[in-house]
């Protein structure tokens, strides 16, 4: 007679392998849905932190442009120094290199508290030629110093394979407009140990008010750095051998807690990088603040305002316009108007124009005038502006009105534009400005003949053109 235990066994033994099947399953669904919601919250920090990059980034080009002059030094371009004690207000002072990096100004430039994917706060370094010092910061027209459209940023910013994508010692007058950094924004994300060993503390050691420091989180003592909260090296992370050979760099490694400009061997790299072991070396994400994200929004800024004064100036003397100074006048002393000039730079002094029973002076508040405090910023522009009149709306001219006026071409070959404001962009090929350079060294396609026959020209930039012009 045959057993029935050799079956039963059998039986019992598919149902256990089934049920380890099921628990197999289950574990590897768990497994799965554990990766799944891993790279979700990766997902969404890495969203979060590119965001606040991105507000940051045009909040500081917001801020540059729409700077009102007064006489705490402010003049159009300038950017705020970085926030050194975690209050989240901009330092009065920033000559320091050290003084240039430090964390996002949220606070002066308007923002909520921005914070990255991982909850922290932004950090934020300045080029040098963009930070306020002095009411002018133009000694002298046309020559180093001012802020214009001959301004570049002195940063340099390497790619996570090292890679520079930012000169800091671009020209200004290159092929293509300059590429140094203006301003670079930070996301520090996660604590990390630094190339070299040690790991990043963002507490309140060191802090001369260690509670206080700890209820406000604000740092405390003549330098805010010997507090760890508000150390770069607890949030900015250093790449270099064996991880990554960085071309160019001092001793191949490039620290995001320093830099230098001007210079390719001493700037910041994006994240992430990791090592041969996959250890993460660099977890800081970047953003930067570019020539062609400030500077041509500046120069529509400095056009606006000398149209203005151009227009209020008509306003007020029946629409007539003033003589414009030459255009081979020296800059680097007040510019005068001169009778019959048609076309220019803008005058400080009027008094030529005023022998036609005219005014004698600008309309305030323009700043072409020079004369207030807050108006001497304008010296930064002043050989970059340049304007035209339409005869019928000359001094000269009792009636003004369009007969035959000016064209802007594009948009439209229709000649009744009375006044055209141009504003040079950076050189162009071999333009050579000075004292006594005629149009042609700033301007560029028919903008630059001088001729009241022409017909001016409005376009995008380009390797060959970056003239602004606006008009009435």
């Amino acid at each position: 007679m045959t057993s029935k235990y050799p079956a039963r066994l059998r039986a019992q033994k598919g149902f256990a392998l089934i049920v380890l099947l099921s628990l197999l399953g289950f574990i590897l669904v768990g497994v799965l849905l554990t990766i799944a919601r891993g790279s979700a919250g990766a997902t969404e920090r890495a969203r979060r932190t590119s965001e606040a990059l991105a507000k940051a980034k045009e909040a500081l080009i917001a801020y540059a442009v729409a700077v009102q002059p007064d006489t705490s030094a402010k003049r159009p371009g300038d950017l705020p120094c970085p926030d050194l004690n975690n209050d989240g207000q901009a330092e009065l002072t920033c000559a320091a290199t050290i003084q240039r990096i430090g964390r996002l100004p949220w606070k002066t430039l308007g923002l909520s508290d921005l914070r990255d994917g991982d909850g922290e706060r932004l950090w934020y370094a300045l080029s040098a030629n963009f930070l306020r010092s002095t009411v002018n910061q133009c000694p002298t027209v046309g020559a180093p110093g001012c802020l214009n459209s001959e301004t570049v940023g002195t940063i340099t910013v390497h790619d996570p394979v090292g890679t520079v994508v930012n000169d800091g010692t671009d020209p200004v007058n290159g092929t293509n407009p300059p590429s140094g950094a203006v301003a670079v924004v930070f996301a520090p994300g996660p604590i990390i140990t630094r190339l070299g060993g040690s790991t990043q503390d963002r507490s309140c050691a060191g802090d001369t008010n260690i509670p206080g420091c700890e209820q406000s989180s604000i740092c405390s003592g003549p330098a805010y750095t010997s507090t760890a909260r508000c150390n770069p090296v607890n949030y900015l992370d250093i790449a270099g051998p064996p991880a990554l050979s960085v071309p160019l760099a001092t001793a191949s490694t490039e620290d995001n807690a320093d830099f230098a400009d001007g210079t390719t061997n001493n700037g910041f790299i994006a994240g992430p990088i990791r090592d041969t072991s996959d250890n993460t070396v660099v977890n800081d994400a970047l953003i930067v603040v570019r020539y062609p994200d400030l500077i041509p929004r500046l120069e529509q800024r400095v056009a606006r305002e000398a149209l203005k004064c151009l227009r209020d100036y008509a306003n007020a003397n029946g629409g007539h316009y003033p003589w414009a100074a030459p255009v081979s006048a020296d800059y680097t002393a007040p510019l005068a108007d001169q009778d019959s000039t048609y076309s220019g730079r803008i005058p400080q002094t009027l008094s030529v124009t005023a022998t036609y029973a005219l005014s004698a002076a600008w309309v305030a508040p323009c700043p072409a005038d020079m004369v207030a405090l807050q108006n001497r910023w304008w010296a930064n522009w002043s050989n970059l502006v340049f304007y035209a009149i339409a005869t019928p709306y000359a001094p000269n001219n009792p009636i003004p009105t369009c007969g035959t006026c000016l064209s802007v071409d594009p948009p439209s070959p229709s000649a009744n534009k009375p006044v055209v404001v141009l504003v040079a962009g950076r050189p162009i090929g071999p333009q050579a400005r000075g004292v006594g350079a005629l149009e042609s060294a700033y301007l560029e396609d028919a903008n630059a003949t001088g001729s009241m026959t022409s017909i001016f020209k409005q376009a995008v930039a380009t390797t060959t053109f970056d003239d602004v012009a606006i008009f009435q």
